[in-house]
């Protein structure tokens, strides 16, 4: 990306503290798929390191009003224009906001699954905005699993950065045996799909739950000055990473589709900008390169702020807020959001079939008439976020039985036994 390191020059600007080496350079790490280290970061928080920035930088801005645990239910339109949201603020109740342009930065819809390495707010929100408005959402199917996620009972969902390995740390199966020789002659820095798809393959031949990564023979020194936090976690589970073996498995992680943008952030409705993880922007293709995320959000959201500039002034008398679903009780919501999850981490993983996703469309088909038929009660986040759940989990499906070809993050066993082409088993 040519704009790149404007957007790092930026954000260093803005006070983000991205790490030096002893020649007062940046300090650039390597991860899964990369040829070179070519990483800014901060120690292993780099994004927790540049929420940070921008937070203070937001909160400082004297033209900037936040309004926080706001959940947005509908988009406002006029004429085919996007003019702004409609909102519920807990202290506050309902809003509308009317906008010269409306910005969707939603993030991803990783809680369609029950393991996955995505917050509690990753529930597809923007996703659900636009789908009810008819706009185009593309390449949901390539859904990126991290490959080495701490596989532990007190911390679901920890991820353990592509940079260990990048260090110098190694996969290794319950025989103790590093596997990933027998997949790609990259070993633990191929990309996530092929690593994440090789620990699945061991996993199955070995008929075991995890496998290892081996950080034993790197300094201790460098582990704790480079990784503070995964060392600190770890520490408090009992796991000395510099003694121990680390007990790990894939986990979902990042969508690359989302609403279709162009190179500008605009979609297909005027007035309407989306960026970040909720957007498809074309950058990731099929598969995401490690640590293109942040990268991605800050160079097409400063495209988008640009662009924005020249949407025409709303009429604040103007616009319909469209059309939302009624919410279920949350009891209700609860149980049908946890059938969701069965589906998609049974049919729409790592690895995939022609049945299973036919049985996970029929299984969302059979949840989305029981939520229209479901007695309704007074607005929850919980039970909205479950339409929109179900919505983003109906595009994965929809989009991975539509794909006919192994691409990226898309895997069909079925294709790839049609084709010869599934993934090699160990000494083949």
């Amino acid at each position: 990306m040519q704009a790149a390191p404007d957007c790092i020059r930026w954000l260093q600007s803005l006070g983000v503290r991205f790490d030096f080496n002893d020649l007062k350079d940046l300090d650039l790490g390597r991860e899964g798929g990369h040829s070179r280290a070519r990483i800014v970061h901060h120690q292993d928080r780099t994004g927790w390191e540049v929420e940070r920035a921008l937070a203070a930088a937001v909160a400082a801005h004297p033209r900037i009003t936040v309004y926080e645990h706001a959940f947005v239910t509908s988009l406002v339109i006029d004429s085919g224009r996007c003019v702004g949201v409609s909102a519920r603020i807990n202290d506050l109740g309902p809003r509308e906001f009317v906008a010269r342009a409306t910005m969707l930065a939603t993030g991803g819809c990783g809680k369609i699954y029950g393991h996955t390495t995505n917050p509690r707010v990753a529930t597809g929100d923007g996703l659900g905005l636009a789908l009810r408005v008819g706009l185009t959402v593309a390449d949901m199917e390539f859904m990126q699993f991290h490959p080495t996620v701490l596989s532990h009972e007190q911390s679901g969902g920890f991820l353990i950065t592509e940079a260990v390995r990048g260090a110098g740390a190694t996969l290794r199966n319950h025989e103790g045996r590093r596997f990933m020789y027998d997949y790609d002659e990259r070993r633990e820095l191929a990309p996530r799909d092929i690593v994440a798809r090789s620990i699945g393959r061991e996993l199955h031949r070995l008929k075991t739950w995890c496998v290892y990564l081996d950080a034993t023979h790197l300094p201790a020194e460098r582990l704790h000055h480079e990784f503070p936090m995964i060392w600190d976690r770890l520490r408090e589970l009992g796991i000395e990473m510099e003694k121990t073996w680390i007990p790990v498995v894939p986990a979902q992680h990042y969508s690359c589709g989302g609403i279709v943008t162009d190179l500008d952030g605009r979609t297909e409705m005027p007035g309407l900008y989306a960026a970040g993880e909720v957007a498809s922007t074309g950058v990731h293709g099929a598969n995401r390169l490690a640590s293109n995320s942040l990268l991605e959000a800050m160079v097409f959201a400063k495209a988008a702020a640009r662009a924005s500039k020249d949407e025409p002034a709303p009429d604040a008398e103007a616009g319909v807020a469209a059309p939302e679903p009624e919410c279920l009780p949350e009891p209700e919501a609860i149980r049908r959001r946890h059938a969701l999850q069965r589906l998609m981490n049974a049919h729409c993983g790592i690895f995939r079939t022609d049945a299973g996703l036919r049985e996970a469309q029929a299984g969302m088909a059979k949840l989305r008439r029981e939520m229209e038929a479901a007695p309704k009660s007074g607005f929850s986040p919980y039970s909205f976020e479950a339409w929109n759940l179900l919505a983003a989990a109906e595009s994965v499906a929809a989009g991975a039985i539509a794909r006919r070809t192994n691409v990226g993050l898309h895997f069909n066993e079925d294709l790839a036994q049609s084709a010869g082409t599934e993934s090699p088993e160990p000494g083949t």
